[in-house]
C-alpha cells in the first residue's frame, strides 16, 4: 500500500468517501477494509492515515475501545444451591460438553423506567448471535422464550439439534432449569450448565457481543418502547458485522454453511448488505 503522505488529494478524498460514512454508522476500520479490499491498505495504515490528520475522518469519529470490566452482578441470584448439582461449569468441562455445539446465554437490562430486558444466544463456534425481548426478567418469561424458540424450529429433537448445550450465569431469571430442558411435553431438548459466581469471563462470547449491542443500546437505554422488531434489526447487523476471528468473515455467513438457510429463516435472521451495517444508535431511529 502507498503511504498516506504520497497519495495525492484527490485520492485522499476518494480513501475518506468510502471511510467516513461507514465509520459514522459505527463499522469499525477493520470491518471496513475487510468489506473493502480493492482499498488496498492495512488496519494499521488506515489508523495512521486517521491519526496523521490526512482524513476528514478523525479520531474522535472512532467508537472509543471497550475495555472489558467485571459485569455488575445481577441483583437476584439463584439461592436454591440443589440446582447446580450436576450442572456446573465443572460438569460442564468434565462432560466435555465444551466441545459440543454449545451456546451461551445471558441478558441484557434496561435502565431504571423499564421491566423490559434482552434474552441473548451466543454461539461462540461461528460468533452466532440470537435475542428476544422480554417484558421481564423472570424464569418465567425466559421458558416463554425457549417455548416459542420450539415451536419455531419444530420441535424438541430440533431444539436439541441447534443448541444441545446451554452456559449462563447465576441470575434468579434462570432458576428453573428443569423448564428449559425439557418441551411442554417432557422431551429433552436442551441441558442447563452454569458458570462459576463472578466469573462473567466463564462465556467470555457473549460478554464480548454484547458490547457491540451496547453500540446501538448504549448503557442507559430504557427499554419502554423496544420492540422485538428492534432487537431481531440490532441482531441482523451485528450479525452481519465481519469478525477478525473468522478471518475477515461474518457469523451470517459461516450460519448458512453450517445451520442452513432452512433454521436461519425460523429464527428470522437475515443478510444485511455489508456497506448498510450499522452499529450505532441511529439504526433503531425510525
Amino acid at each position: 500500500a502507498r503511504s498516506g503522505v504520497n497519495l495525492t488529494p484527490k485520492e485522499l478524498r476518494a480513501l475518506d468517501g468510502t471511510v467516513r460514512p461507514l465509520i459514522q454508522q459505527g463499522q469499525s476500520p477493520y470491518m471496513i477494509l475487510a468489506n473493502h479490499p480493492e482499498l488496498g491498505i492495512s488496519v494499521k495504515t488506515l489508523y495512521n492515515y486517521i491519526d496523521q490528520n490526512l482524513l476528514l475522518t478523525r479520531n474522535v469519529d472512532l467508537k472509543r475501545k471497550v475495555k472489558f470490566k467485571k459485569r455488575a452482578t445481577h441483583n437476584k441470584q439463584i439461592l436454591d444451591k440443589e440446582i447446580f448439582i450436576g450442572r456446573t461449569y465443572k460438569d460442564f468441562k468434565d462432560s466435555h460438553a465444551d466441545e459440543l455445539d454449545f451456546w451461551e446465554m445471558d441478558t441484557v437490562l434496561s435502565a431504571n423506567g423499564s421491566s423490559k430486558c434482552i434474552l441473548t444466544f451466543y454461539f461462540p463456534a461461528i460468533e452466532l448471535f440470537w435475542a428476544h425481548l422480554m417484558d421481564r426478567c423472570s424464569p418465567g418469561s425466559v421458558k416463554a422464550v425457549f417455548e416459542h424458540l420450539q415451536s419455531v424450529l419444530g420441535d424438541a429433537y430440533e431444539f436439541s439439534f441447534l443448541m444441545p448445550v446451554i452456559l449462563t450465569d447465576r441470575g434468579q431469571e434462570f432458576g428453573k432449569p428443569d423448564d428449559l430442558e425439557h418441551g411442554p411435553d417432557g422431551t429433552p431438548r436442551t441441558s442447563i450448565f452454569y458458570c462459576d459466581p463472578m466469573r462473567s469471563n466463564q462465556k467470555a462470547g457473549i460478554e464480548n457481543v454484547h458490547t457491540m449491542l451496547r453500540m446501538i443500546l448504549p448503557k442507559g437505554t430504557v427499554f419502554t418502547n423496544l420492540t422485538q422488531w428492534d432487537v431481531r434489526k440490532c441482531v441482523d447487523h451485528i450479525n452481519n458485522a465481519p469478525r477478525k476471528r473468522l478471518n475477515g468473515r461474518t457469523p451470517y455467513e459461516l450460519a448458512m454453511k453450517t445451520i442452513g438457510p432452512e433454521i436461519l429463516k425460523k429464527m428470522q435472521l437475515r443478510y444485511i448488505a455489508p456497506d448498510q451495517v450499522t452499529l450505532s444508535p441511529k439504526l433503531l431511529i425510525h
